[in-house]
């Protein structure tokens, strides 16, 4: 049996022969999530806003993984019914999914509304990727070993939450606070979806990519990038996450690399919190669910 070497870390090739959609891997972190997938043998469901960008860079992770399973249909997490879109050519060809990473994000610093009238950073960071998730969970289930990883930041330390102006309409408008507030609410999302799955085959966790080079950050002037680690560093966390044998039937963690990170707040743990978000969240797309 051929063995897998990835960050370290032993694998089975039989570990790794999956279904996988990951959202945002056009570049930065997403594209080396996908490079990861497709070097382990999988086959990788994309989303991208420009399909033209899109087959270039398809073109590029066939090129340099041999793997020709890479697929990426039209999608923006700006807008709900794209992402319904999204999720329904998914289901329309494939009948399970193994395993989900919610990697797309945006770090909005002035004020803008997304093409459903939200505030962006809530609604591509949190709103849009929670959508796609309740959408795919019959695929993720019908695995019998589904995976959820979603991508949060050691921003959401911040413990910014404000569900009572959580579009940050009526204070003066602050992108990290945003930025950091759907951080959070990311966690919040994988800690209340942990309770809604007990008992089904489909585990949640989440992870945090560390620091790294990304276009994240291109909204927030020049950077000096000097000794900060490349996004491959920052796909080992999700990978990990993916793949790790040591998360078989686990969930609700938080990961950095490849180990539990304990940097989490209070306010990340907190269950009543949690529910609360779950509530207003569904109010934003309960009627934009199949």
């Amino acid at each position: 049996m051929e063995i897998i070497i990835l960050f370290g870390l032993i694998w089975k090739d039989d570990q790794f022969m999956k279904t996988a959609v990951i959202t945002g891997a056009t570049s930065g972190i997403g594209r080396e999530i996908a490079l990861g997938l497709l070097r382990a043998g999988n086959r990788v469901i994309a989303n991208a806003r420009d399909v033209a960008r899109s087959e270039v860079v398809a073109a590029e992770l066939k090129r340099i993984t041999g793997n020709d399973n890479v697929i990426f249909f039209q999608a923006d997490f700006s807008d709900f019914n794209s992402v319904r879109g999204f999720a329904k050519t998914i289901k329309a060809n494939y009948s399970a999914i193994d395993i989900l990473i919610n990697n797309a994000g945006t770090w909005e610093m002035e004020f803008t509304e997304t093409a459903d009238g939200i505030e962006t950073n809530f609604q591509v960071n949190h709103l849009s990727p929670m959508l796609l998730t309740l959408e795919l969970l019959p695929l993720l289930e019908a695995s019998g070993n589904g995976r959820i990883v979603n991508t949060s930041s050691g921003a959401h330390r911040r413990n910014i939450f404000d569900l009572e102006d959580v579009e940050w309409r009526r204070k003066p408008y602050d992108g990290v606070a945003t930025y950091s507030q759907s951080k959070l609410f990311n966690i919040l999302f994988s800690l209340h979806l942990t309770k809604i799955l007990e008992g089904k085959a489909v585990t949640v966790n989440t992870v945090h990519p560390g620091y790294v080079r990304s276009e994240l950050f291109k909204k927030m002037g020049p950077r000096d990038w000097k000794d900060v680690p490349g996004p491959e560093q920052g796909a080992r966390s999700a990978l990990y996450a993916a793949f790790s044998p040591e998360l078989d039937g686990i969930s609700g963690r938080y990961i950095y690399h490849e180990h539990e990170d304990g940097n989490l707040s209070a306010w990340a743990r907190n269950e009543k919190l949690a529910a609360l978000l779950w509530a207003k969240s569904l109010g934003y797309i309960s009627g934009r669910l199949a």
